[in-house]
């Protein structure tokens, strides 16, 4: 019923946006021509009144009066057609050839000196009335002498049309209504399938919509030309994937999270049973294998608040001036005995007498750089090195951390920042044995404003470069 609806209304939308020009174009048009028309009209009648009014002056010269015009007017069509052989009218057919042809179906009107009527070709019609404006458009009968006696007015000067006049004007007008009526029903049709365009994809979305909504995140709607429907078709089939491969990383993650929760305690469990039933000693070392499973614990629900923090804006970033530099050769001391310890060689690349001073929290760009370092010492073999370096570049500083060690296959290269990504190597990579130092990293980084980035060729080592705007 919705979708019905809506294509009724948006056909009726298009219906109107064409109906209203349509019929304001036929009546304006209708409105023009008629105007335009009856001005031709009038200034062919006044052209006329003009070529008789001498002719009717030579009547005037010739007889010395107006007496018999008005029967010579009420006659003047027979007489100019040649068809009355009065001999009386012999002397007003000797001006016949100058109007021979020129108006046969005219009504012709003559004005007295006074303004009175004294002739009128129609007079067994309607009677004429003539407005002052009318009479303007009467054209002076002046005798040789210079004097006027009379005005002369042809019907259709005054706007009255002729009947083929009338009658084709008529004509016109119905082709206009017929070309208004035949372009509404044209915009009707392309309405109603311009609608059923637009809402063929609309309908797609409802539907696809509605069963992503029950957890069907397989949807994808069809994608048609180059339009804005098509931009939201698209739009649509990215959130989808997206959603798809969220729901497909939060199984992931509860599935990881219980592996990484299921190791310890299950060691947990064993060397608690054990020492209850009588088969281990609560020894020393026990006891400290079993501090380090806990440890572990509380490392692995750290990390996971750390991320959900972070995730969910809630992290309390206390921002100040940083010098990077210092920071970096910080890090790198905590982390000195470590590398010793494995027989790899830390190397700091900061230029000297240069202060790259960023805006952060000092203790969680810290963990970032602690993360990424314990990264790369346990990915870098004995006789390794490990370098970091760091450079003002333009608005940012930019802290990259590299390692000669055993890479990152190009296939694990997008994924190496998820939490818990499965792949083995990708996953031996993260320190802290809980999946989640790449990243923690990311997140804190995202959440200083900058961007974190990997370069890696397997066999030949990585580099994790990240960038903060300087302060």
């Amino acid at each position: 019923m919705r979708s019905t609806s809506l294509h009724t209304r948006l056909t009726l939308s298009y219906l109107l946006v064409i109906l209203i020009p349509v019929a304001l174009m036929v009546l304006l048009a209708n409105r023009i021509t008629a105007n335009r028309f009856q001005g031709l009209a009038t200034s062919v009648g006044l052209r006329y009144a003009r070529v008789l009014a001498p002719v009717f002056a030579n009547y005037y010269e010739r007889n010395g009066s107006w007496e018999g015009i008005d029967d010579m007017l009420q006659r003047f069509e027979q007489i100019a057609r040649g068809r009355d052989r009065d001999p009386m009218n012999q002397r007003f057919q000797g001006l016949l050839p100058v109007v021979q042809n020129a108006l046969m179906d005219e009504r012709l009107i003559i004005l007295g000196r006074n303004g009175e009527i004294i002739a009128d070709s129609g007079i067994d019609g309607e009677p004429l009335k003539l407005t002052e404006k009318d009479k303007r458009n009467g054209v002076p009968i002046v005798i040789s002498s210079g004097e006027d006696v009379g005005t002369l007015f042809v019907a259709s000067s005054l706007g009255a049309l002729r009947p083929y006049q009338s009658a084709y004007l008529r004509q016109v007008s119905l082709w206009i209504v017929a070309a208004g009526v035949l372009a509404a029903l044209v915009g009707l049709l392309i309405s109603t399938l311009q609608s059923r365009r637009i809402l063929k994809p609309v309908k797609a979305l409802v539907q696809a919509s509605r069963l992503v909504a029950a957890g069907d995140y397989s949807q994808q709607v069809p994608v048609e030309g180059q339009d804005e429907l098509s931009e939201m078709a698209i739009s649509f089939n990215s959130m989808v994937k997206e959603m798809d491969e969220q729901q497909s990383l939060r199984r992931r993650s509860m599935a990881d999270i219980a592996h990484e929760l299921r190791t310890p305690l299950s060691v947990l469990q064993f060397d608690l049973e054990s020492i209850k039933d009588g088969l281990t000693d609560p020894s020393p070392p026990v006891i400290d294998r079993l501090k380090a499973e806990v440890d572990h614990l509380n490392h692995l629900v750290e990390d996971l608040r750390m991320l959900s923090l972070v995730e969910a804006g809630e992290l309390q970033l206390e921002i100040q001036p940083v010098k990077m530099g210092e920071l970096i050769q910080y890090v790198q001391q905590r982390i000195e005995n470590t590398a010793q310890a494995k027989g790899i060689e830390l190397i700091s690349e900061i230029p000297e007498k240069v202060d790259l001073m960023v805006r952060g929290d000092s203790q969680r760009l810290a963990q970032v750089l602690f993360n990424l370092l314990l990264n790369a010492l346990q990915h870098t073999p004995r006789g390794g090195r490990v370098s970091t370096s760091a450079e003002q570049l333009g608005r940012e500083v930019r802290v990259s951390i590299t390692d000669n060690g055993e890479g990152i296959p190009q296939q694990d290269l997008p994924h190496i920042f998820e939490r818990f990504y499965h792949s083995d190597l990708a996953r031996s990579r993260i320190t802290g044995g809980t999946g989640l130092g790449l990243a923690i990293a990311h997140s804190l980084i995202d959440a200083h404003g900058g961007r974190i980035w990997v370069q890696s060729e397997e066999g030949k080592g990585s580099t994790f470069i990240f960038s903060l705007p300087s302060a």
